[in-house]
């Protein structure tokens, strides 16, 4: 009877919630292709004009690893006074405007609403430490999704998402969540939140940083010995300020990256070999956002990835070498000085690893 009681509330609840999806480039397009193909009362939000009109009138188209859907969706530029509040906001959007976005979306939240974030970095920290009377869920993404076009996504990994109360959201937003999202997207609970982000950083600070310096897939860059020592280094000084701050680092999406790093938790160094070969192997097509980014001359999230461990790194005491000439390297492409090239990767080498 409980159980019956329970989803009987859910349903009820499917059936009223408003949702809104801030940010329809990868990760915002599929999430919100997803859920409007489950006919959830979902708005895009999305400041691109052009995008919010394809949206209307064609609605979006998902490809690739999650399978093929279409579905119609309503979109606009911003909030509206008109739209009303909404229960669950989910905000995908890049970390360098992560502050701002939120701050807005907070005042169309309901009372009893939340909100969700997707983003690669650790700025969700900083403002959740800010704001600690609302509802914050942070979400860690295990998938890799493109957008091709405005409304067209193609999703070149498998993967879920791992989700975690920063605030004060309660157990059974977690499990609304999971219920919304599943299963086409699976939904991992953690009680440690923190840890997760902390190992998505590193990892996205090894294949994300070095893909966008070496202008290399994801199956190419691993191919390199100088890219997974390079990955190792990265890795090592990321764990060393984490752990400095007294974070407790887990796996995410398969791996845990302290067991990349030179210290005493790290793997064999065949075993380290192993796991990046198949993780090479699996994701072999997928291109980090900072390649993409420089490819089109977009400005990166190199400060909010590499550029945070070596800030944060600066605070406690732990020098990121590694970390901070990616990030030199990174802006000297986006300011068109040195192209992406697997060269960089040994000019990194030979700066900051190398033996005098």
């Amino acid at each position: 009877m409980y159980i019956l009681l329970t989803n009987l509330h859910l349903l009820v609840s499917l059936t009223f919630m408003k949702i809104a999806v801030v940010g329809c480039g990868g990760n915002g397009g599929l999430v919100a292709g997803i859920l409007a193909s489950k006919k959830l009362d979902i708005v895009c939000i999305e400041l691109i004009e052009k995008c919010v009109r394809i949206i209307r009138e064609q609605g979006i188209r998902l490809q690739g690893k999650k399978g093929s859907v279409h579905a119609r969706a309503k979109a606009a530029t911003s909030f509206t006074d008109e739209q009303g509040k909404f229960d669950i906001i989910i905000i995908a959007v890049k970390s360098n405007v992560l502050e701002s976005v939120f701050l807005d979306a907070r005042n169309h939240i309901c009372n009893e609403g939340f909100i969700v974030t997707l983003q690669n970095g650790l700025e969700i920290l900083s403002i959740s430490e800010k704001y600690p009377s609302i509802k914050i869920v942070a979400g860690a993404v295990g998938y890799n999704s493109i957008m091709l076009e405005y409304g067209k996504y193609l999703v070149t990994s498998e993967g879920g998402i791992t989700i975690g109360n920063l605030t004060c959201a309660a157990s059974e937003d977690l499990f609304l969540l999971k219920s919304i999202f599943e299963p086409e997207i699976k939904i991992d609970v953690s009680n440690n939140i923190k840890g997760v982000l902390w190992a998505k950083l590193l990892i996205v600070c090894g294949v994300t940083g070095l893909g966008g310096v070496a202008g290399l897939l994801l199956g190419d860059l691993l191919k390199y010995r100088i890219s997974r020592k390079l990955f190792y280094k990265i890795v090592t000084e990321g764990v060393l300020v984490a752990h400095k701050l007294g974070i407790r680092i887990v796996k995410f999406s398969g791996i845990n990256p302290e067991r990349f790093g030179d210290h005493k938790c790290w793997h064999p160094l065949f075993l380290r070999w192993l796991l990046l070969k198949i993780a090479g192997l699996k994701n072999k097509n997928v291109k980090s956002n900072i390649q993409r980014d420089l490819e089109e001359g977009k400005k990166t999230e190199v400060d909010y990835i590499n550029g945070k461990v070596v800030e944060i790194g600066e605070t406690v005491g732990i020098d990121a070498p590694v970390n901070r000439k990616v990030v030199e390297i990174v802006k000297e492409i986006e300011e068109k000085k040195r192209d992406m090239d697997p060269k960089n990767l040994y000019e990194i080498w030979e700066a900051v690893c190398k033996p005098d």
